[in-house]
């Protein structure tokens, strides 16, 4: 039986279960939902596996976002893939006025080979919205984090976010208000992947366990992706969101 995925225009589909054509290059997609069109934990990837829903994420009533919890098990996606040296994540994310600390999305599960840091998309302590990336001292064998954050972070309305991971640089940027921050890894500095996770990190939680994040939708390539790529992807996404929610922009 055929499951219906989305074209670049937001009013047709395919049924085919073989197949996802947005309009854009999907090569090395390995996640993406659209939750008011998929539903939570259903990948439009065919042949790439999928998220596991862990705890009760919800929908927001009249809206396309879902709300995720930092803490624990109580609501967030499982990707079931790591960070890499190449990769290329959207996440539109409605920041809902909150500064509270929390990770949005990310990979952070510690600071040891055995809990590797990640990377993930943060809400940091002072309420900015940063990249933490996680580091492995090569000539020490120990891990930490360096982080790469936005000048201005605005929280009142959704917003398009897009993390690039190229080979020692990490680039977080803010599609919807033109911020972007970047950090690069030094000789000896190396990545140090682990599972990715929408709503939260690996850990029990960092920051506050209180804490929520709400998604709309997300992506994950295998690779890094072009800026012509990246505002294909932009306008698909906008294309779908408007199609049920007109007034909603990023």
């Amino acid at each position: 039986m055929g499951i219906t995925l989305f074209t670049n225009n937001a009013f047709s589909s395919v049924s085919d279960p073989d197949e996802y054509s947005p309009g854009f290059d999907t090569t090395s997609l390995r996640r993406a939902e659209i939750f008011t069109y998929t539903g939570i934990g259903k990948n439009l990837m065919p042949g790439e596996g999928g998220p596991t829903v862990v705890g009760t994420p919800t929908f927001i009533t009249d809206s396309p976002f879902v709300q995720f919890s930092n803490n624990a098990n109580v609501a967030h996606l499982n990707l079931g893939i790591n960070d890499a040296a190449q990769q290329t994540w959207f996440l539109l994310f409605d920041p809902n006025n909150d500064s509270t600390q929390r990770i949005i999305a990310g990979s952070f599960s510690g600071t040891a080979a055995s809990t590797p840091p990640g990377v993930s998309v943060i809400v940091d302590e002072s309420g900015a919205l940063a990249a933490m990336q996680g580091v492995h001292y090569t000539d020490t064998d120990t891990y930490g984090t360096a982080r790469a954050t936005l000048s201005s972070f605005n929280k009142t309305k959704p917003m398009l976010i897009c993390l690039t991971l190229d080979g020692q640089t990490t680039r977080l940027t803010d599609m919807t208000n033109n911020v972007s921050a970047s950090l690069t890894l030094a000789s000896g500095r190396e990545r140090a992947p682990t599972t990715i996770r929408i709503g939260k990190g690996g850990v029990t939680y960092w920051g506050s366990t209180s804490a929520t994040s709400r998604i709309g939708a997300y992506m994950v390539f295998d690779r890094v992706l072009s800026d012509a790529e990246k505002g294909s992807v932009r306008d698909y996404l906008l294309r779908c969101i408007q199609a049920k929610y007109p007034s909603l922009i990023f």
